[in-house]
């Protein structure tokens, strides 16, 4: 014998999911960057880095970001942003580390709000090419939603024997209110 469903399941869809987020709800989204810069060789002169200088973290704007755009919203939906991972590596040449780095902080600034460090770490092993920073649990939100935000590096150490490609990466959770989405609709 075969059974019958007379209620089938249903699958949320979309639409559904949108239509929860409409009646005041909050959601996430994740936003993502990255940026590299090229740490130069050092001399024996010249032995100390103090700022790895990543040219795309500075005047960061994330609600211009694509993830944020596409969901409609605007710096007034935003309730909450905190920085979910913070990698460093070195991605060239093949077999560089970050070794010539002793101590790495993140810092974020905007006009009107004070400099907070949101990232750190401060061992740097010979062979490890990505490290991940530990990271501070700041709300970012005053940040974000302010005129512009910059994120700066301060960083101690010696400047590597050979030019060394180095990469940031970086995500944040934006909690959002579905206003945005909807006026999208």
């Amino acid at each position: 014998m075969t059974s019958f469903d007379p209620l089938p399941r249903r699958r949320p869809t979309a639409v559904g999911l949108l239509a929860l987020a409409c009646g005041g709800g909050l959601f996430t989204i994740t936003v993502r960057e990255d940026s590299t810069v090229v740490v130069e060789r050092g001399t024996i002169l010249e032995n100390l880095v103090s700022d790895l200088g990543f040219p795309s973290f500075v005047d960061l704007d994330l609600t211009e970001t694509e993830e944020l755009a596409n969901q409609g919203v605007e710096p007034g939906d935003i309730k909450e942003v905190f920085l979910v991972d913070f990698v460093l590596e070195a991605v060239s040449p093949p077999g560089a580390d970050l070794a010539f780095l002793d101590t790495l902080d993140v810092l974020v600034s905007a006009p009107g709000f004070p400099e907070v460090v949101i990232a750190h770490q401060d061992d740097f092993p010979e062979g490890v090419a990505a490290v991940a920073l530990d990271l501070e649990p700041v709300d970012l939100t005053p940040y974000v939603v302010s005129q512009s935000m910059s994120i700066t590096t301060d960083v101690r150490g010696h400047r590597p024997e050979v030019d060394t490609e180095v990469e940031a990466r970086f995500a944040v959770k934006v909690r959002v209110t579905g206003k945005g989405a909807c006026n999208q609709l």
